[in-house]
């Protein structure tokens, strides 16, 4: 037996940020970054939480620490919300889902609100925080961790810089095309996947141009993204991104850019996986072959001014076996040993 669930419930359109009344005259815990806590969008929200009395947390950072967690659980405990709102891009949306799991109220009314289009963090059980020390980025799945409800205001991406609009995007794109071919993947998931890829493919370059529509087509495709992988599990490009995350300082999406097409190469190997793959190469006017996606990926990236491979020095056989110890590695099409997770890095670093 096979199971599909939808949570959470999900505001979007034209003036989304006005779902957030619901919260009107409560106690409200706003988790975000240094950078759009000193900006206008800050306010914007506040402006929507009519009535309440809010207090920020505004201490997050790239990659979420888990010390900066620990942090953020003491000052929702001291706090005493009666919701929590984070507020930003994967990180501030990740440290907020961990702050309320590790807390003594895991049940807080929690909304999430993007402002990237990218993680998909906003409907996924998914939350990446890495061990400084370590060096390594641990993803925590659990249902717990869904938000109780969504809110895609594309308004709140006018200001977002092209190379983070290409850096996210990228990772819309791999949350699609590994949701469609994971071993959990359903009829469910691969609708979402499938719509998802086409639209993203579309509109992913007018995004990074600036053009606020093709944003918020890309805001959407980010959330339909996520529903998919959320279901259907994701694989070794995510385990791998995660594996050279915690060794060099580089956006998430970017690494995933890097090595998505070499993932694609290795799973078309396994017959239904090149299926899925023709399909969405289909999906986005190109011939329907796993060679011509991986191929038209890499256009996509090159056409962005991303990068092919690191500059940093990394060690292969460490970061393989880190990846093949990943969460998202078992849901791969194909299973992948430790000394071809090696190969695979070296196509990058």
């Amino acid at each position: 037996m096979e199971t599909f669930c939808l949570k959470p419930r999900i505001y979007f359109g034209s003036d989304a940020l006005g779902a957030l009344e619901a919260l009107a005259g409560k106690r409200v815990l706003v988790v975000t970054d240094g950078f759009l806590a000193k900006s206008g969008l800050l306010d914007k929200l506040k402006g929507a939480l009519r009535g309440c009395t809010v207090e920020v947390f505004d201490q997050v950072i790239p990659d979420p620490p888990l010390e900066l967690v620990a942090r953020g659980v003491h000052t929702l405990e001291s706090a005493q919300p009666e919701a929590m709102v984070a507020f930003g891009g994967g990180s501030p949306l990740d440290c907020a889902k961990a702050m309320r799991y590790f807390s003594a109220r895991p049940e807080l009314p929690f909304w999430a609100v993007p402002t990237t289009a990218g993680t998909g963090s906003e409907v996924t059980s998914f939350a990446v925080l890495t061990d400084q020390e370590k060096g390594v980025k641990y993803p925590l799945v659990d249902d717990a961790l869904l938000p109780d409800a969504a809110v895609l205001d594309a308004s709140l991406l006018a200001g977002v810089p092209p190379a983070v609009t290409a850096d996210t995007g990228m990772d819309v794109l791999a949350h699609a095309a590994e949701g469609y071919v994971a071993r959990r993947a359903s009829p469910f998931s691969d609708a979402l996947a499938e719509h998802a890829f086409a639209l993203a493919w579309q509109a992913l370059p007018a995004a990074v141009a600036g053009d606020l529509e093709a944003r918020a087509k890309m805001l959407l495709a980010s959330c339909l993204a996520g529903m998919a992988f959320n279901s259907a599990g994701l694989g070794i490009c995510h385990g791998l991104a995660h594996s050279l995350g915690g060794r060099v300082h580089m956006p998430h999406g970017r690494l995933n850019a890097m090595l998505l097409p070499h993932v694609i190469r290795f799973n078309a190997k396994e017959g239904e996986a090149a299926k899925k793959y023709g399909r969405l190469s289909q999906l986005c006017g190109r011939p329907g072959t796993a060679r011509a996606l991986a191929s038209g990926l890499v256009r996509l990236r090159e056409s962005l001014g991303m990068p092919a491979r690191l500059t940093e020095s990394v060690d292969r056989p460490a970061a393989a076996r880190t990846a093949l110890a990943d969460r998202c590695t078992p849901d791969n099409p194909r299973a992948a040993a430790a000394a071809e997770l090696e190969t695979l890095l070296r196509e990058v670093v």
